[in-house]
């Protein structure tokens, strides 16, 4: 069965000062978002889908300046916001305007806890409401500042979260019968603690390049500058970093400094014609300028022993046989960085399975299935 609405567009501030006055009032909300992150140097929100039991609506961030009714809907953990995959989302709302969302039930975990093992969007709707959705890569990918919105993108973007909430209900009453609801719910709160958290790197992010690690320290200097010039030059033209130069390009320059720009594999000839000077200049201050010395990284543990191989085999196929016995990924019974923890250490219990042990495992996990690994651990040590 194939269903589309029709959704308002609310791209006024007096417009959306009515709605939102309105939406405060529904005890649920489905919401999702659009950004152009493949298309600017740094991304945005472009469009904000908001669904209530009642009607859909398309809220335009780029011509609708005050939010802030937004936000408190966001915080207000009295309305449940219904998303789908929401991390994303959840972390672009606290980056641009500071939002934090509370009340979260995220639709693509719940599959997954009811066994999913590729639940995106139109698959969990088809499965769960018999209903199929548009679907289309190139919308997904599409850049969403670009206006106006033609009725194809803006049924493509309503779509999301026009049966969010009936799926929701379905979900809902699906994980209480299966004794999953608190489950989910810890893992609700998790994604919201994430999504306030910015994001810390201790290291330049030219270390953060795929294959920098195999440069010597003076083609370290040329990745530094040729990168630092590919941000300066994203940054100007108001496009990702990727569209200016690509890391393998990074990659080849660093190597093969001698190389003409005209003769090095995947390098625009727009951009040697536009900034081919500035590339030269920059990779000649890498190779005159002081080389760059990569910190060691931490020694990786040595080659397990046969031991310890045993228990984190047997562990495994506990975890496994688990998840086959639930129909759930057996990723979701217990965190693999637990299970090889313990294989090298069985006595870190505490460490590991009490109240407040390893920060990966959840308190859900601990309730179900201590009982049954520490018997699974004991048998394996013996």
């Amino acid at each position: 069965m194939t269903s589309v609405q029709r959704a308002q567009l609310i791209a006024t501030q007096k417009g959306w000062d009515h709605l939102a006055d309105r939406l405060t009032a529904f005890p649920e909300l489905a919401i999702d978002t659009e950004s152009n992150s493949m298309h600017a140097y740094r991304s945005r929100i472009c469009l904000i889908q908001i669904a209530s039991p009642e009607a859909s609506y398309l809220l335009d961030p780029l011509t609708v300046q005050d939010l802030s009714v937004l936000g408190r809907i966001l915080q207000d953990s009295s309305i449940t916001k219904v998303m789908h995959g929401a991390d994303y989302d959840l972390r672009c709302f606290y980056r641009e305007y500071e939002f934090e969302v509370t009340g979260l039930f995220d639709t693509e975990i719940c599959a997954r806890f009811l066994g999913m093992l590729s639940p995106n969007l139109a698959a969990v709707i088809k499965a769960y409401l018999d209903v199929d959705i548009p679907k289309s890569r190139k919308l997904q990918r599409s850049n969403w500042a670009l206006r106006p919105l033609g009725a194809e993108a803006t049924t493509y973007a309503a779509a999301d979260v026009q049966h969010l909430i009936s799926l929701a209900a379905k979900l809902r009453q699906r994980l209480k019968e299966a004794g999953r609801l608190d489950w989910v719910g810890e893992e609700f709160d998790r994604l919201e603690a994430a999504g306030r958290v910015t994001p810390e790197h201790t290291e330049p992010a030219y270390f953060r390049v795929k294959g920098s690690d195999r440069l010597d320290p003076q083609q370290m200097a040329v990745m530094k500058e040729l990168f630092g010039l590919r941000d300066e030059e994203a940054e100007r033209a108001d496009v990702p970093p990727y569209r200016i130069m690509g890391n393998d390009v990074l990659l080849f320059l660093a190597q093969e400094p001698l190389t003409p720009l005209e003769d090095t594999p995947g390098l625009s000839p727009s951009l040697v014609r536009r900034a081919g000077n500035k590339i030269r200049e920059a990779i000649q201050k890498g190779l005159s300028g002081p080389s760059i010395i990569r910190p060691p990284r931490p020694r990786r543990p040595q080659f397990p022993s046969k031991e310890v191989q045993v228990r984190l085999q047997g562990l495994k196929q506990w975890r496994s046989e688990k998840g086959a016995a639930l129909a759930l990924d057996p990723a979701l019974i217990w965190p693999a960085a637990s299970l090889e923890r313990l294989a090298h250490n069985p006595q870190a219990w505490d460490a590991e399975l009490g109240s407040n042990g390893a920060a990966e495992v959840r308190a859900w996990q601990r309730r179900e299935f201590t009982a049954e690994l520490e018997e699974k651990l004991r048998r394996i040590t013996e």
